[in-house]
C-alpha cells in the first residue's frame, strides 16, 4: 500500500513537471485547470534553470499562516498562483483568506478556497494574505507558487519552507526552503538606466519608489536627493527595516500615525549622543513627545553612524507591538507617516522639531512600495494668508478712514453716504467676512482646539471682537442721542482692541512658522516695520488734524467721542466742507494705502510660498 502510495505521489509530481501548457494565458488570473500544472497559457515562451528572484515567506499564528509573496531585491511581479499541498500526498490543504487589492480566490477542489491568483497585470510587491489549516487536520504543508515577472517571463515551482501543523498550531520551518526542480522562462535583459548623480551626492536615495518605501521632508526632496530629514522602508519576509538620516541635527524620528497630526503616535528616534547614535522610543500626546520604556525586542538598531554633520541609522520594528495599550500591526494596519528631526533633545524625549516637520497624505501598508506624498497644508496657508489680508491689510485702511477722514471728500457723496463710512464699511465687513473664514478653515484644518495656547488664544480674541463690531453698529443711537457717545466710544475700543489682538496673533504666528523653519527669521522684522509706519502714520495724522482744529471749527479728530461737527448738528454749513489741510491728509492716505498693500502682499508670499528661501533658490535653479 505504501508503495503505490509513493508511486501515485511520483505520477503527480511528474506531471506537475514535465505536462506541456495546454491553457491560454490570462492576465486577470489562472484558471481552475492550472491548480495541477502550475504552468501559465503562455505560449512560445522558452523555458531554462535558473534561480528565481521571487520567495514566499511564511509566518504563524496559531494554525492560521500569514504568507508574503515577494523578492528580497525587490522585484516585482505581474501575475502569481499559489496553492497549498499536503507533502506526503499532494493534495490540496486549507483555505486561503484576507486577500488583499488585485488577487482572487481559486477552487481547486469543489467549495474550497484553497489557491489563490492575480486579477490585473498591475505590478505587485509582497502581497500578503493568510492560510488556515483544517480544524482536525495534523501534517506537513508546502506552499507551491508559480511568479510571473511579465509574460515571457515566470517560474514555476517556487516552494515555502515546510509546514509543520499540529492540533493547536502550525510551525514554520527556518531552515532555507529546498527548490525543487525550479523551471523558468529566459529573464528579459534590463538595460541599466544610467543614474544622473554628481559625485559626492547620498547614495541612501539609491532604489526609492522602487525597492523601498521613502519619505522626506520638505515635500519632494527625495527626488532631488537632498531630504533634511528622510526615512525608507524595507520590507523581508516578516523583517520590516527602517532607515533614516537627518542633516545638521542632533535628532531624526519617524513616527507611525492614523491620521496627518501629532497625538497618539508610535515615535522612534536615532539621537546623537555626543558621538554615538542612540536609538529610542516615544509617544506623541498631543504636540508634546515624551520617551517610554521600549517594549523588549520591538526595535533594534542596526546600524549607525554621524558623519559630515548628518545623524543616520537603520533599526528593525517588530511586525507587531503594543505600545502605550495601543496596537501598531504593520502587516496589517495602513499609517500615516510622520518625519521629523530638530536639536533639542533631553531625557524626557525629544523637543520641537525646529528643523523639519511633514506628514504624509495617507495611510498606507509599509509593504507596498511607491511614492508617498506629503499631507497638504494648504488649509494653513490660506489661515494665515486671510488674517493678514484682514489685519495687515483692510482692517488697518477701514481704521484710519474711520479714525481721520469724516471730515475728508465731504462735498461729495457715494451711494448717499459720506465717503468715509462708505469705504470703512466696505473694508470692515471684507475684514469680516476674511476672519470668519480663517478661523473656519483653521478649524476643518486641525480638526480640534489648537495646542499654539497663546496664538490660539489671541486668534479667538480677534475673532470675536471682529464677529460683534457689525452688530455693534447696527444698533447705534442716531447722531445727536444721550449714548452715541457712549456708543462711539465702544465701537472704537472693540475695534481697536481686535485690531491689536490680531497683530500680536501675526506675530505668534510667524514665530511658529521660523520654529518649523517655514518662514525666514526677518519675517518678523516686516511685520515690525509695518507696526512702526502704522503708529508714525496714526501720530503724523493726529498732530496735523490738532493744527488744522484750531484753524476751523470743524474737527479732524474723533476724540472727544461726540459728533463729528462742533455743533452737533450735520446741517451745519461747515460739516459740508472739507476740514483744512484735506490735500495733506489726502496724501498721507494714498501713500499709506500704497505701502499697506505691499506690506500684506508680501506677507502673504511669504506665507503661500513658504518656505520662501527655498522656493526662490528653485525658481533660480530653473532660470
Amino acid at each position: 500500500m505504501k508503495t503505490l502510495k509513493k508511486l501515485s505521489l511520483a505520477i503527480l509530481l511528474l506531471g506537475n513537471l514535465l505536462l506541456p501548457t495546454i491553457v491560454v494565458g490570462y492576465s486577470s488570473g489562472a484558471p481552475k485547470k492550472t491548480c495541477f500544472s502550475m504552468v501559465p497559457g503562455h505560449p512560445n515562451t522558452a523555458r531554462q534553470n535558473s534561480q528565481p528572484p521571487y520567495e514566499i515567506w511564511p509566518s504563524s499564528a496559531g494554525k492560521r499562516v500569514r504568507l508574503i509573496l515577494g523578492s528580497s531585491e525587490g522585484l516585482p511581479y505581474q501575475g502569481f498562483f499559489i496553492v497549498a499541498r499536503d507533502i506526503d500526498n499532494g493534495r490540496y490543504v486549507g483555505e486561503f483568506s484576507n486577500l488583499p487589492r488585485l488577487t482572487k480566490h481559486v477552487q481547486c477542489s469543489e467549495g474550497a478556497n484553497n489557491a489563490v491568483t492575480h486579477v490585473s497585470k498591475e505590478d505587485k510587491r509582497n502581497m500578503e494574505f493568510d492560510w488556515q489549516a483544517p480544524d482536525n487536520y495534523e501534517g506537513n504543508v508546502v506552499f507551491n507558487s508559480t511568479f510571473l515577472q511579465d509574460y515571457a517571463t515566470y517560474w514555476i515551482g517556487v516552494e515555502s519552507p515546510r509546514i509543520t501543523v499540529l492540533k493547536s498550531s502550525a510551525v514554520v520551518d527556518t531552515s532555507a526552503p529546498q527548490m525543487k526542480n525550479p523551471r523558468t522562462t529566459t529573464p528579459p535583459y534590463y538595460r541599466p538606466t544610467p543614474l544622473n548623480i554628481e559625485y559626492g551626492q547620498d547614495l541612501f536615495y539609491d532604489g526609492c519608489g522602487t525597492t523601498k518605501i521613502c519619505f522626506g521632508a520638505p515635500s519632494g526632496c527625495e527626488r532631488e536627493r537632498n531630504c533634511k530629514a528622510v526615512v525608507a522602508v524595507i520590507v523581508r519576509g516578516e523583517r520590516y527595516i527602517f532607515e533614516m538620516q537627518g542633516k545638521d541635527a542632533r535628532y531624526v524620528a519617524v513616527g507611525l500615525s492614523t491620521d496627518s497630526k501629532m497625538g497618539d503616535d508610535s515615535v522612534v528616534e536615532c539621537v546623537d549622543e555626543g558621538g554615538r547614535v542612540g536609538l529610542y522610543m516615544s509617544w506623541n500626546t498631543g504636540r508634546s513627545n515624551q520617551r517610554i520604556r521600549t517594549p523588549e525586542g520591538s526595535v533594534k538598531l542596526e546600524s549607525s553612524s554621524i558623519r559630515d554633520n548628518t545623524v543616520s541609522c537603520t533599526f528593525s520594528r517588530d511586525k507587531r507591538t503594543i505600545i502605550n495599550g495601543q496596537e501598531f500591526d504593520l502587516v496589517r494596519t495602513p499609517y500615516k507617516l510622520l518625519v521629523a528631526s530638530g536639536t533639542g533633545v533631553d531625557v524626557n524625549g525629544i523637543g520641537f522639531h525646529d528643523i523639519v516637520y511633514l506628514p504624509s497624505s495617507e495611510g498606507r501598508l509599509l509593504s507596498d512600495v511607491g511614492e508617498i506624498k506629503a499631507a497638504s497644508n494648504i488649509l494653513f496657508r490660506i489661515h494665515g494668508a486671510l488674517m493678514l489680508a484682514s489685519w495687515i491689510g483692510t482692517a488697518s485702511v477701514g481704521i484710519l478712514l474711520a479714525r481721520y477722514y469724516r471730515q475728508t471728500w465731504v462735498n461729495s457723496q457715494c451711494c448717499g453716504k459720506d465717503h468715509w463710512f462708505v469705504w470703512h464699511r466696505f473694508f470692515m465687513i471684507i475684514t469680516w467676512l476674511m476672519t470668519l473664514a480663517g478661523f473656519i478653515v483653521i478649524f476643518v484644518q486641525l480638526g480640534r482646539w489648537s495646542d499654539e495656547t497663546i496664538h490660539a488664544s489671541l486668534g479667538l480674541a480677534t475673532t470675536i471682537l471682529c464677529f460683534i463690531q457689525p452688530f455693534m453698529a447696527a444698533l447705534r443711537p442716531h447722531p445727536g442721542a444721550p449714548r452715541r457717545s457712549l456708543f462711539n466710544w465702544a465701537h472704537w475700543f472693540v475695534g481697536n482692541a481686535a485690531h491689536i489682538c490680531g497683530i500680536i496673533a501675526i506675530f505668534y504666528g510667524f514665530s511658529l512658522g521660523i520654529r518649523s523653519n517655514l518662514t525666514p527669521d526677518w519675517v518678523i522684522w516686516i511685520v515690525v516695520a509695518y507696526v512702526v509706519f502704522h503708529i508714525l502714520t496714526h501720530l503724523f495724522l493726529t498732530f496735523t488734524g490738532c493744527i488744522s482744529d484750531r484753524q476751523g471749527s470743524q474737527r479732524v479728530n474723533s476724540f472727544p467721542m461726540k459728533d463729528m461737527h462742533s455743533r452737533g448738528s450735520m446741517s451745519h454749513p461747515d460739516a459740508r466742507r472739507d476740514a483744512p489741510s484735506s490735500g495733506l491728509r489726502k496724501l498721507i492716505f494714498g501713500i499709506y494705502f500704497v505701502v499697506i498693500a505691499i506690506f500684506a502682499a508680501v506677507l502673504i508670499v511669504i506665507v503661500v510660498l513658504a518656505p520662501i528661501e527655498d522656493t526662490w533658490k528653485t525658481w533660480m535653479n530653473k532660470i
